[in-house]
């Protein structure tokens, strides 16, 4: 008799075979194990088809959790705090580089232990212990001197930072046009969403009747998620979508919208705790396709103004957004999903009359002799080329303004980050004498009318000790005639600045 067991691990069966030739033994194998095959086909189906069926009622319960996110978009703004907590935005990280210590470069050197008998009578033995001591201790003064340095450049970025969120603070709460436009850029930036939710807005600040103009760009129908159930179709082995009817999703889509207004709204308000903001102008945007003509369009269909006595008396966790919205005298055209544009409230107004076309000095900039004998205008366009290059790798528009000779501000720069960002003002001065500290004052004294975070003053020249000493702890960087220099070589241009000493 021949005799053989066999197995199958995925059905976990096994079996043994016997016949009484090697040639029936073969063949009673193979049938067997054709058996399994097919019983193992049947099987895997089975365990996919079974995936497929949980994962349409996990898919399910995902979409309906998404789409109840929209649902309470206001309800869950309610319950969170609002108002930035300056604290947690302090760096307060410990410098993480290690301490070196004598001890592990005597050991990493080698240096051998003193052994007074025998350097007695061996020379070379005290001479190379010295050595080693000496080479050690060399290593070590490196290695402190470099994490010192390190330290204290870690150091001097963390107290930057802080005083940069002191002075963010500050500016909010003396109702400084661009702080309180940061603070209001960071509140929505906070202001959470569901997954998938792309925010994309704009603020400007009317400091004159403490208004606060909101452009937001509300989502296009397509991008609202309206998927409420994963169906596993047994006889087609496939799992279907079925969405919400076209009456059922209209509605919640306006809901939505209407919910995204007063979430805003709420949560500007709210988190105000300097009262900077007496009325708020929401204008809801949308991007979309016009399928009669094809081309695209971006329309306000929907414009809310609302002052923070009228807005706060509200119980928002009882409103429907719908009636609420309407009871504020919101304006829209028609029902939200057919997008029907309205006249906004009040537009928003970027538009600095200051601003002009700019000249691309940089281009020439390596046949200019001597930036500080070059025309004062286009000393002025080249240094906002430069800064144009150096603002572009966190994304700020620079824009030159009007030119000058009355210290007004010859260029700024606008970057879009709300906390390390805003508006920083840049002045040039092209002098082939010592900058007098009366330049430095007049820039620092028109920041606040500018709303600038931060000023900039650059100049082919150089500072004296009353300049020095009249930036320290204050929002002001001085660029002398050297660090113009390397901030081109920087960027790969060669220029040179030879001082006539003499009054410009």
């Amino acid at each position: 008799m021949f005799r053989t067991h066999i197995s199958n691990n995925f059905l976990k069966v096994d079996k043994f075979i016997t016949a009484k030739t090697q040639w029936e033994l073969d063949k009673k194998i193979k049938n067997q194990k054709d058996r399994w095959k097919v019983q193992e086909k049947k099987a895997r189906e089975q365990i996919k088809f079974d995936k497929m069926k949980e994962k349409a009622i996990s898919d399910t319960g995902a979409a309906l959790n998404l789409i109840n996110e929209y649902k309470s978009l206001l309800m869950s703004s309610l319950n969170e705090k609002h108002k930035i907590n300056w604290k947690k935005l302090y760096s307060t990280d410990k410098f993480k580089g290690n301490k070196p210590l004598l001890n592990s470069f005597m050991e990493i050197v080698e240096v051998p232990k003193e052994e007074k008998f025998f350097e007695f009578f061996f020379s070379t033995k005290k001479k190379t212990r010295l050595g080693k001591e000496y080479e050690a201790a060399k290593k070590y003064n490196d290695a402190l001197n470099e994490y010192i340095i390190n330290r204290e450049k870690f150091i001097q970025k963390q107290n930057q930072h802080n005083k940069s969120i002191d002075r963010f603070q500050k500016g909010y709460e003396d109702t400084i046009p661009a702080f309180v436009e940061r603070y209001f850029f960071t509140i929505i930036e906070k202001s959470e969403y569901p997954k998938g939710f792309t925010k994309k807005y704009d603020i400007q600040y009317q400091a004159d009747s403490k208004t606060l103009i909101i452009d937001f760009d509300m989502p296009h129908p397509e991008k609202i998620p309206n998927i409420i159930e994963y169906k596993f179709i047994q006889t087609r082995k496939e799992v279907t979508k079925k969405l919400m009817t076209k009456k059922e999703f209209n509605d919640y889509y306006e809901d939505v919208l209407y919910q995204i207004t007063l979430k805003t709204v709420y949560e500007c308000f709210a988190s105000d705790y300097a009262n900077t903001v007496e009325m708020i102008v929401f204008n809801g945007w949308v991007h979309g396709t016009d399928t009669s003509t094809g081309q695209d369009f971006h329309s306000c269909i929907m414009s809310l103004q609302v002052t923070s006595e009228e807005f706060l008396s509200l119980n928002l966790d009882k409103v429907i957004p719908i009636d609420c919205f309407r009871n504020l005298k919101g304006l829209n055209a028609s029902s939200l999903f057919q997008l029907a544009p309205v006249r906004p409230i009040l537009n928003i107004d970027r538009i600095d009359k200051r601003f002009v076309e700019s000249k691309d000095v940089l281009a020439e900039i390596n046949s200019i002799p001597n930036l500080a004998d070059m025309p004062w205008e286009d000393f002025e366009h080249l240094v906002r080329g430069l800064f144009a290059k150096y603002f572009s790798s966190v994304g700020a528009e620079v824009k030159v303004t009007r030119t000058s000779r009355d210290g007004g501000i010859d260029a700024v720069a606008i970057d879009p980050d709300p906390i390390r960002g805003g508006k920083f003002i840049i002045q040039a001065k092209r002098y082939n004498h010592v900058v007098p500290v009366s330049a430095v004052r007049e820039l620092y004294g028109v920041m606040p009318d500018e709303g600038a975070v931060k000023g900039i003053l650059v100049t082919t020249s150089y500072y004296g000790k009353d300049s020095r000493e009249f930036v320290k702890d204050k929002p002001l960087t001085l660029l002398d005639g050297s660090n113009l220099i390397q901030m081109f070589n920087d960027y790969g241009y060669n220029v040179r600045i030879e001082l006539k000493n003499k009054a410009n």
